[in-house]
């Protein structure tokens, strides 16, 4: 009986955690990262010297158009990247993809992405994490230039990805593809270098954690980006929940 009864506490304390920890978020404002006009001083594009006027994004309200003026059949791949690091925070947005695909992509799929943890310059592809953002393949995981993390394989076990060497790793969704015609929402819950889960459509796809830099000291935070690789996209009801 003792053996049930401090189970059965234990485990109210746990959900009432829980209850007070989604209480809190409840409570925290959410934010566009990338408010239209405040180029310089809330986010960057890279790359910024383009000619003829040529634009990877246009912002409108809270919509980023990716590559739906651009002239020509290349493009070059780019970001647009928060000026500010974030550590915990919950970000989301809806996607939507265009019809125009561009060299060297253009019998490739439709790609694109949301990068977190950026270290450094940002120059494309940075050192950082990846949720991807593909025809198909939404919630992939990539571990770039850098960092290493611990990745929950299908059957529960864990996988050290390190791409502190010379190779970058990609590695697929968890529970298969959520993607549908027309807008899809993607969440991403960060937790500073503890963990990381994104979800699909209301899906979880993937879920990673223990994030460390080359060196192995703890990936904490760190820029974000969206990315331009070479196909139309667009982003809209781009929100962040920063948290404590």
């Amino acid at each position: 009986m003792k053996i049930k009864i401090t189970s059965i506490i234990t485990l109210a304390l746990f959900l009432s955690a829980l209850l007070s920890l989604s209480a809190q978020e409840s409570k925290v404002e959410w934010a566009n990262p990338f408010p239209k006009g405040e180029l310089g001083t809330s986010y960057t594009i890279t790359p910024n010297e383009l000619t003829d006027n040529q634009k990877l994004f246009e912002i409108k309200k809270n919509k980023i158009e990716v590559l739906y003026t651009w002239k020509g059949d290349e493009a070059p791949f780019g970001m647009i990247t928060t000026n500010k690091e974030y550590s915990h925070f919950n970000l989301e947005l809806e996607y939507k993809w265009g019809e125009r695909k561009f060299a060297p992509r253009l019998e490739a799929k439709r790609d694109a992405g949301i990068v977190f943890h950026i270290k450094g310059e940002k120059v494309v592809w940075p050192t950082c994490l990846e949720c991807q953002i593909q025809e198909g393949d939404t919630g992939d995981l990539w571990v770039i230039k850098g960092p290493k993390v611990s990745w929950f394989q299908k059957d529960g076990s864990e996988k050290l990805l390190d791409s502190s060497g010379k190779k970058t790793y990609i590695e697929g969704d968890k529970y298969g593809n959520h993607e549908v015609d027309g807008w899809n929402k993607v969440r991403v819950e960060v937790r500073g270098s503890k963990s990381a889960k994104f979800f699909e459509n209301g899906q979880l796809v993937n879920e990673l954690k223990d994030f460390l830099n080359a060196d192995d000291t703890p990936l904490e935070k760190g820029n974000i980006a969206l990315q331009a690789e070479g196909s139309e996209i667009i982003y809209r009801n781009i929100k962040i929940q920063e948290l404590k």
